[in-house]
C-alpha cells in the first residue's frame, strides 16, 4: 500500500478561557468562509429517564427566541448576515454550527450566543415545538431501521444509560416544562462544558473577535453514570403488521473511544462488511442475491461502545442469511486473514481519514471533536500510524475475542409470519 502524502499538520491554537470555555482556532489558507462550532459536552446519556430528549428538545428551543429577538428575527437576522447555522444531538454531545464570512463574524456569533445564553423559551413556542419532536418519535417509530437500532440498544446496553433514544419518548417530552428547559440550559451551557472549535479565513481580527465572544457562566454541568454495559445476548423477536422486509442488528458491546483496540475493530468491521469487497457484502449480496444492504459498523462512547451488523432482506431469507453471518464471524475466528485483504482495506480506511478531512466545516468538526474525546488534538499522522500498525494475526485475535457467535444481542423486527428464527444454530445456541 502507497502511504499518502500529507502536508505538515501544526497544532490549533487552544486557548482556556476565564470562564472554562475551551477556544481552539485554525486557520486555513485560500479559503474565504469562517467554520464556528460550540460544542455542548452533554447528550441523551446524561439524562434521566424521566427527562428523556431534554437535550434534543433543548437544541430545538434555542432557535424560538431570545431576550432581544424573537423566532422570525433570529433567522431573518443569520440570513441577512448570509450566515448558515445548523445544530444536531448525539448521546454524547449537543454542538451548534455557523458558517459566515470573516466580515460578519462578529454579528453572527453574537446572535449563536445569545441563543445559548439568553433564549426565553416561551410556553407557546415549547408546546408547538414539543408537537414537532413527538412527529418525529413517531417517525423514527415508523421507521423500520430506526425501530430495530432502538430495540437492539436497549438489550445491548439493558442497565446503561446509552440504552435511552435521543430523541426520548413521547411520555418523556411530554412532561418537560419550561422551568425544566431552563434549569437543564443553565446546567449545560457553562463555560467548563463548552468547547468554541472556529476553522477558516481567520486573522488576527478574527481571533480577536473569537476571544470576546463567548461570555457563558462558569458551573457544573450534569454527567450521567458510568454503569455496567452487560447485554442481553441471543435473538430477541419483534413484530409488526404491514410490514414486507425482515430487519436485524447483530452485536456486542465494544471499546471505549481511547481503548487501543478501537483501531483495530474498525479496519475488522470494514474487512467483515464496510464495503463492496467486504466478505459479507460479497457473499450474502453479490454471491446469493439474499440482501439488498448489509453492513457492519462500531460505535465508540466514552466507557464503552459497539460492534454490529445490520441487514434487511424478505422474511423466507432471513435464516439463511444469519447462518451466513455467523459463518462469516466463525471463519474469521478461525483465521484465514491474508495479508492483501488488510492491505486492501487499510487503504479503504486511510482514504476515509484523509477524505474526512477536506472542507471547512469538517476541520471544525475535527477540532472540537478531538477535543471532546482525547483533551487533545489528535494528528492524522497519529490515527494513520495506528492503522499502518494493525496485521492479521492482530484481526484475527480480535475476531476471536468479539465475534464468538454465542456472545451476540440480535433483534429482528418483521411481519407477524410465525417465523421460528434461530441464531448461529451451527454452533448449537
Amino acid at each position: 500500500m502507497q502511504r499518502p502524502v500529507l502536508r505538515v499538520e501544526t497544532e490549533p491554537q487552544r486557548q482556556q478561557l476565564e470562564n472554562g470555555v475551551t477556544l481552539l482556532t485554525r486557520a486555513l489558507p485560500e479559503v474565504y468562509g469562517i467554520a464556528v462550532g460550540i460544542f455542548v459536552r452533554t447528550g441523551s446519556r446524561d439524562e434521566r429517564s424521566s427527562q428523556g430528549g431534554i437535550s434534543h428538545l433543548l437544541e430545538h428551543m434555542v432557535f424560538k427566541g431570545t431576550k432581544d429577538r424573537s423566532a422570525f428575527e433570529l433567522a431573518r437576522d443569520l440570513e441577512a448576515l448570509g450566515a448558515q447555522v445548523d445544530a444536531y444531538t448525539t448521546k454524547e454531545h449537543t454542538a451548534y454550527t455557523l458558517m459566515v464570512l470573516p466580515a460578519q463574524l462578529s454579528e453572527a456569533v453574537e446572535i449563536l450566543v445569545a441563543m445559548l445564553n439568553s433564549s426565553t423559551f416561551p410556553v407557546d413556542q415549547l408546546h408547538l415545538e414539543k408537537q414537532v419532536v413527538l412527529e418525529e418519535i413517531q417517525s423514527a417509530d415508523d421507521n423500520p431501521e430506526d425501530f430495530v437500532h432502538e430495540r437492539f440498544c436497549e438489550k445491548l446496553w439493558p442497565a446503561h444509560s446509552l440504552r435511552h433514544p435521543i430523541l426520548g419518548t413521547e411520555a418523556s417530552v411530554e412532561s418537560i416544562d419550561r422551568e425544566a428547559l431552563v434549569d437543564w440550559s443553565r446546567g449545560v451551557h457553562c463555560g467548563p462544558n463548552l468547547i468554541v472549535a472556529a476553522a477558516g479565513a481567520i486573522g488576527e481580527r478574527e481571533e480577536q473577535i473569537l476571544l470576546e465572544s463567548f461570555p457563558f457562566p462558569p458551573g457544573a454541568p450534569p454527567r450521567g453514570p458510568s454503569l455496567s454495559a452487560e447485554p442481553a445476548p441471543g435473538l430477541h423477536l419483534h413484530s409488526r403488521e404491514g410490514l414486507s422486509q425482515q430487519y436485524v442488528e447483530i452485536g456486542i458491546p465494544g471499546v471505549d473511544v481511547h481503548h487501543p483496540d478501537r483501531f483495530g475493530l474498525s479496519l475488522l468491521g470494514n474487512l467483515l462488511g464496510g464495503g463492496m469487497s467486504s466478505r459479507l457484502f460479497q457473499r450474502i449480496r453479490e454471491e446469493r442475491g439474499l440482501a439488498y444492504s448489509i453492513f457492519t459498523y462500531t460505535d465508540f462512547f466514552r466507557d464503552t461502545g459497539m460492534f454490529a451488523t445490520s441487514f434487511s432482506c424478505t422474511p423466507d431469507h432471513c435464516q439463511e442469511v444469519l447462518d451466513l453471518v455467523a459463518e462469516e464471524y466463525l471463519r474469521l475466528r478461525e483465521g484465514g486473514i491474508d495479508e492483501a485483504e488488510v492491505q486492501l482495506n487499510k487503504a479503504q480506511i486511510l482514504s476515509s481519514v484523509i477524505l474526512g478531512m477536506e472542507g471547512t466545516s469538517k476541520q471544525m468538526a475535527r477540532l472540537g471533536r478531538s477535543e471532546m474525546t482525547y483533551g487533545r488534538f489528535v494528528s492524522v499522522q497519529e490515527v494513520l500510524d495506528a492503522i499502518e500498525a494493525i496485521d492479521a494475526r492482530m484481526l484475527q485475535a480480535l475476531a476471536e475475542r468479539y465475534l464468538d457467535p454465542h456472545r451476540q444481542t440480535v433483534v429482528s423486527y418483521g411481519p407477524p409470519n410465525g417465523l421460528e428464527l434461530r441464531w448461529a444454530r451451527e454452533v448449537g445456541a
